[in-house]
């Protein structure tokens, strides 16, 4: 038996090396070989450009959860606790009424001793609840005394220009973002000063859905 298994053994290795023998490197083609398609049929182009945020290494996501999602919120609104979305004004929206969507547990009361592994078809409204909720209070708050972060804009104003709402989406996607946009999502929240058919979007309104649309990007929800 034992000189079986040294003569298995020592087959493996024989047929192992023969085998990657076997995978010999492809061939290499030659510089210069080939027509090539594109202009003049030489080069690779021109490199495309960095994006303007950081790129995963890892290529993973990891949901936020509830309590680092409400940290970044308050932090790019600059808001307190206190100030975030409650219901009927006694219980915490991220805290008892839309915890376990939020990806947190409350064992307690709700005897969930895990949070859910995944988001839920109803996180997505979770939070959009929160998220507007903090932006109707930050845009009202700057309306009513000196702006903190709607800097840019005259949130009394009948309407928005161009270079106003370049601006507001600026400070809003480095503050909720913690990056520059992208022209293209610069360019959507350009759209938002108008009504759909023709007509102007006041400056209070427009506010809130530039915030609103920032504040509730799936980016803002994962790492």
């Amino acid at each position: 038996m034992l000189k079986t298994l040294q003569y298995a053994q020592t087959l493996c290795i024989v047929v192992g090396l023969g085998v990657i023998g076997a995978c010999s490197d492809p061939p290499a083609v030659g510089e210069g070989e080939g027509e090539g398609e594109g202009e003049g049929g030489e080069g690779e182009g021109e490199p495309l450009p960095p994006p303007p945020f950081a790129i995963s290494t890892k290529g993973e996501l990891a949901w936020k959860r509830h309590r680092a999602f409400e940290r970044d919120l308050l932090a790019g609104l600059s808001l307190n606790k206190a100030e975030l979305c409650s219901e009927l004004g006694l219980y915490s929206c991220v805290d008892f009424v839309h915890t376990v969507p939020l990806g947190g547990n409350e064992p307690f009361v709700k005897s969930q001793y895990e949070p859910l592994a995944t988001p839920t078809v109803t996180t997505p409204i979770a939070v959009e609840r929160v998220v507007l909720s903090g932006c109707i209070t930050r845009v009202d708050r700057d309306a009513a005394g000196d702006a903190d972060v709607f800097t840019d804009i005259d949130l009394g104003a009948t309407s928005v220009t161009d270079v106003e709402a370049d601006a507001t989406a600026s400070t809003l996607g480095r503050r909720l973002l913690q990056r520059d946009l992208t022209d293209v999502e610069a360019a959507l929240i350009r759209e938002l000063t108008d009504d759909g058919d023709g007509g102007a979007v006041g400056a209070r309104d427009f506010a809130v859905a530039a915030c609103f649309t920032i504040g509730s990007m799936a980016e803002t929800l994962f790492y």
